[in-house]
């Protein structure tokens, strides 16, 4: 999967958890396990936990070391 639009790594599964890093559009991560369903933006899906893959940059361009792993919203993936 990839992240389509700039998008929060957390620490957990809900927008009151720590930001780990924000990812960039055409972020590569892989799904290691779906959490809870939540409507987020008008846009209902669920709460992914991902492992990002290597070569992946943050929204400023500053390298995300690959195998990080945190909770994203996955409305935001495709």
């Amino acid at each position: 999967m990839k992240v389509a639009e700039n998008l929060k790594l957390r620490s957990g599964e809900a927008t009151s958890t720590r930001v780990l890093a924000v990812m960039a559009a055409g972020t590569k991560v892989k799904i290691l396990e779906l959490g809870k369903a939540e409507t987020i933006d008008g846009i209902s899906s669920g709460w992914v936990k991902v492992e990002v893959q290597s070569g992946t940059k943050d929204k400023d361009e500053k390298a995300i070391k690959a195998g990080s792993v945190g909770w994203c919203y996955g409305g935001y993936l495709e």
